[in-house]
């Protein structure tokens, strides 16, 4: 199989604070053979739900019907992502969740989620303790969605808002690298093996990318990166492991 999936990336956006680092680093972008756009989160700023519009008319007008895919990030908050799910509904959401998508003769399989931190921001502690608990459970929802999608696609991907190691969130303050990542994380990407994960919330990261095992991990926070991220990927030989009576 030599087919290759290429996938735009982005995430915090944060409304108007960077829609024109988006805008024009969009610009540079070829649409032909573009399979999916992957949204990591925080495309509006804290819950203004009107900059949704704006964000996603960039992309819209200058890539029509590739599909987006988008996780929420902190600022989308829990309370408004019925609306964002109802009135933008051309957007596939994940949330805890997966879809499979066809990139010519190769599927590429999403798994999404706004992801896990190690610890709880001062915010969530007060006003949301319950996400403790949340979070916790998630690392095992996102291991089990990842080893079934592993089995029925050609590509596999986790996206996410919070980083999934600490690698890539390097050049942000060391002591709060617990409250924008979970290291758990990096511990099922090694053992699953997904092909690449993607994540966004680290806007001072200086190190972008990593490898975990077999898998590259992409910061495509837009404030790192000063644009979105190209990702071109072809799907990994997989190796069938036989038995003896099976070799006979």
């Amino acid at each position: 199989m030599t087919s290759t999936a290429r996938l735009l990336a982005f995430g915090d956006v944060h409304g108007v604070q960077y829609l024109g680092v988006l805008r024009a680093s969009l610009k540079s972008i070829q649409p032909e053979g573009l399979h999916a756009i992957l949204l990591a989160g925080d495309i509006i700023d804290r819950g203004d739900v009107s900059s949704m519009s704006m964000v996603l008319r960039e992309i819209t007008s200058r890539f029509k019907d590739v599909p987006i895919v988008s996780v929420f990030g902190n600022d989308e908050y829990h309370e408004i992502e019925d609306y964002l799910i109802k009135n933008f509904s051309y957007v596939i959401w994940l949330n805890d969740s997966v879809t499979v998508l066809k990139a010519g003769d190769v599927t590429i399989g999403i798994v999404g989620s706004r992801g896990s931190l190690d610890k709880l921001t001062y915010w969530q502690s007060k006003n949301m303790p319950q996400l403790e608990t949340v979070y916790r459970r998630r690392v095992g929802v996102l291991r089990k969605l990842l080893e079934e999608v592993s089995k029925v696609s050609d590509i596999a991907i986790l996206l996410t808002h919070y980083a999934p190691t600490y690698q890539t969130i390097k050049g942000e303050p060391e002591k709060i690298y617990p409250y924008m990542g979970c290291r758990h994380l990096e511990e099922v990407i090694r053992e699953v093996k997904p092909d690449i994960a993607i994540h966004a919330h680290a806007h001072n990261a200086t190190v972008t990318e990593a490898v975990i095992g077999f898998t590259r991990v992409y910061n495509v926070s837009l404030p790192a990166r000063k644009g979105v991220t190209h990702i071109s990927i072809a799907p990994r030989v997989k190796l069938v492991r036989m038995d003896a009576g099976a070799q006979r």
